[in-house]
């Protein structure tokens, strides 16, 4: 969490190696990945649903869904097309629909599935609900918790407190690329100073 413009996406986005790092190290299963390209990066198990969802916009859902199945890095096949329909019903209604077509929820529920469909160990979420109507928000949110409580390691980045913490095991206050707060959820909502000062809350 942090404010706008406090280094949260660069930091996503080094993790994922689309951003090159000016220091420290990125290191996966205790190996330096410091400079493997994105897509070994990808490879190893890490899938990532950008800020602005990343739908191409003349690929169908069909193909959209085709393009990312695939087994995880240890040969895990939890996520299919199948399981993320039912996930995501409405997509299963759009499978024609082209990127173009779909509302800014659907198009959020495409990232999230496609991402999914790489049977990741980690899900890196940037501001999934930004802009998204309440019921679609929560059904995003409900979305996260499905998925954490399945095993898949998830790092999210939102503006809302109240639910991320809902959702997190561990929070972590970026300000100005530094840590100014790692800890529970509880903590940080026993501090509302820290809140105020960090989150304008």
């Amino acid at each position: 969490m942090g404010r706008n413009g406090m280094g949260k996406t660069t930091l996503i986005r080094s993790i994922m190696g689309l951003v090159s790092p000016r220091r420290g190290r990125l290191w996966i299963d205790g190996r330096d990945a410091t400079d493997d390209p994105a897509f070994l990066r990808a490879r190893a198990g890490l899938a990532y649903v950008p800020e602005g969802r990343g739908i191409f916009a003349s690929l169908s859902v069909a193909e959209h869904l085709a393009v990312a199945a695939r087994p995880g890095a240890d040969g895990r096949t939890d996520w299919t097309v199948p399981r993320v329909l039912e996930l995501f019903p409405r997509l299963a209604q759009r499978l024609d629909h082209s990127g173009a077509q779909l509302s800014g929820g659907e198009q959020q529920m495409l990232a999230v599935a496609r991402a999914l469909l790489t049977n990741p160990r980690l899900l890196i979420l940037d501001e999934a609900t930004e802009g998204l109507a309440p019921i679609v928000r929560e059904e995003i949110w409900r979305t996260v918790r499905l998925i954490r409580d399945s095993g898949i390691a998830t790092l999210v980045v939102d503006k809302s407190v109240s639910d991320v913490a809902a959702v997190a095991d561990r929070i972590v206050v970026l300000v100005k690329g530094e840590i100014a707060f790692e800890g529970s959820p509880a903590e940080l909502q026993a501090d509302p100073d820290l809140m105020h000062r960090h989150l304008g809350v």
